[in-house]
């Protein structure tokens, strides 16, 4: 991806993004705005554990803090917040705007509603599998799951059908899921990744693997599998980080004296562990791109990964890391061992994941797609009747 739509000065589009998932810490957010900032104006709105109202360069983030212990309670919160800035940027001196989503669900039906109010154009970002049953492998009653499942092809389907552009991760991601129409302007790059956040470190025998929910990001398989070898590596410790994790090993049954469960941690935090393994797994039943895998690779760490969803679009298998089938415990134990075993391995796909981050995942490189896409989008809104 070259530079060509980067410009010397903001745009005429404003952006008013709504990222309906929760945040922990503006810290979170605010590189993505500071790197939005160097070719757009806008304002980014989330909701979470604190109330935040920043300049970021360019950009404003907005984050609406929950008031009650009722999630739904909340959400309308942050939509009444949201609302009422629409109605105000409605009788404002902006032009040319432009509503983005980071999902096609409750956010992304918030974005289409302040879409239509403010006669905008609609981006639409995808930034999971959905249509995936194993997406759901988490919930244990199967009915349930299906019905979750028809939930999100409805909504989904709904908010996609009436965008003006989406932004997916990888060819096929919206199979079981939606379609969309022949108008929409599709564009296919990366989620943006904090990279410089994450700094190589000397290694230590460890195993990291951070995410959740357990089952989906297929924390009781590597368990499993490492439980298999460990004896033989006694130095060696697996460290599974993620909410709620703890809870969920011991429910499964998986505890060991070698692995060590944590539950979610600030990125800050993150970085410091992911500094200090020695390989990086993510070994997910569904998984959309894993961020992890970017940020593992921005430490030079190698790492391991199941073949699923747009994960062959991060790891390229015995270049810049190794990519195994989705629960297939015999294999990755054997891809463990095999990283365990060599450390100039583990160097040399470490050095290829960093340089390729630097490469094709940078800062840059997000803000040259997004620039072609908010173009493209606008374009092609300029020619409908």
């Amino acid at each position: 991806m070259n530079n060509r739509h980067l410009r010397a000065e903001a745009p005429g589009a404003y952006l008013f993004m709504i990222q309906a998932g929760y945040t922990y810490a503006a810290e979170n957010l605010e590189p993505l705005c500071r790197v939005l900032s160097q070719q757009f104006t806008g304002e980014l709105w989330s909701y979470g554990s604190y109330e935040a109202d920043l300049e970021v360069g360019r950009m404003r983030l907005r984050v609406v803090k929950d008031r009650t212990p009722v999630p739904a309670l909340n959400f309308i919160n942050f939509v009444c917040r949201v609302a009422r800035r629409a109605f105000e940027l409605r009788s404002s001196s902006e032009r040319e705007i432009v509503v983005t989503s980071y999902d096609p669900f409750k956010g992304g039906l918030l974005a289409l509603w302040a879409a239509r109010l403010l006669h905008a154009v609609f981006v639409c970002e995808v930034n999971g599998v959905y249509g995936e049953p194993a997406n759901f492998s988490h919930i244990r009653f199967a009915p349930w799951r299906r019905v979750r499942l028809l939930q999100m092809r409805i909504l989904g389907s709904f908010v996609l059908r009436r965008a003006d552009a989406v932004r997916l991760l990888f060819v096929g991601q919206l199979n079981n899921l939606a379609s969309l129409r022949a108008t929409t302007v599709v564009r296919h790059f990366f989620a943006f990744t904090h990279t410089e956040r994450f700094f190589p470190g000397a290694e230590e025998p460890i195993i990291l693997a951070a995410g959740f929910p357990l089952r989906v990001k297929g924390v009781d398989v590597l368990a499993e599998a490492f439980r298999r070898i460990a004896p033989k590596y006694p130095s060696w410790r697996l460290v599974l980080i993620g909410h709620q994790i703890p809870e969920q090993l011991s429910a499964c049954g998986l505890e060991s004296p070698q692995i060590v469960a944590l539950p979610g941690l600030l990125q800050n935090e993150l970085a410091k562990w992911i500094s200090r393994c020695a390989i990086l797994a993510l070994v997910s039943r569904s998984e959309a791109m894993g961020r992890v895998l970017l940020e593992g690779a921005a430490a030079g760490k190698c790492r391991i990964a199941t073949k699923v969803g747009g994960i062959p679009t991060v790891v390229e298998d015995g270049v810049d890391g190794i990519l195994v089938q989705k629960e297939n415990v015999e294999e990755l134990s054997a891809g463990l061992e095999r990283l365990m075993n060599d450390a100039a391995l583990r160097q040399r796909l470490g050095s290829a994941a960093m340089l390729r981050v630097e490469r094709e995942f940078s800062a840059s490189a997000y803000l040259a797609h997004f620039c072609e896409l908010i173009d493209s989008a606008l374009q092609a809104a300029a020619t409908q009747p």
